[in-house]
């Protein structure tokens, strides 16, 4: 069976963790078996990480183009690792998997309204999101 899920949650809740994670217990890690599609990725350089708001929309076409490539080379996993807060936001990663015959589960990663929680992911999140933009992602996240 063909599996795409969509990994909704703010900075620093564990989306990577938990995607990787996926991976290793559904297709035991076989890296030829899956595909993690995360926006992130196009952010890391020789530098390391390193966030240019002016590229966002840039990247994340760039993100949607390699998980429709790697739903139509029939990857049987493909994972999108991304905050998703709004629902426009992964709607183009839905329809495009259930065009080409995946199954497609949602999944939100960590606790959204909780502010204890928040502050936690701002400490953790390797992207040096502020607390005051994780507040402002949660109040706007979309059920």
């Amino acid at each position: 069976m063909k599996q795409v899920f969509i990994l909704r949650g703010l900075p620093g809740s564990g989306k990577t963790n938990y995607a990787h994670n996926l991976a290793d217990d559904l297709v035991a890690g076989d890296s030829s078996q899956y595909v993690i599609c995360s926006t992130d990725d196009y952010f890391v350089g020789a530098e390391g990480y390193q966030f240019d708001k002016h590229k966002l929309p840039e990247y994340h076409n760039l993100n949607l183009a390699r998980f429709i490539k790697a739903l139509s080379e029939g990857i049987p996993l493909v994972i999108a690792d991304n905050t998703n807060i709004k629902k426009w936001e992964f709607i183009a990663y839905i329809e495009a998997a259930h065009a080409l015959g995946y199954q497609v589960k949602e999944v939100i990663v960590g606790e959204i309204k909780d502010k204890a929680m928040q502050h936690l992911y701002a400490q953790r999140n390797t992207h040096n999101v502020a607390l005051r933009t994780i507040a402002k992602m949660a109040y706007q996240f979309e059920w």
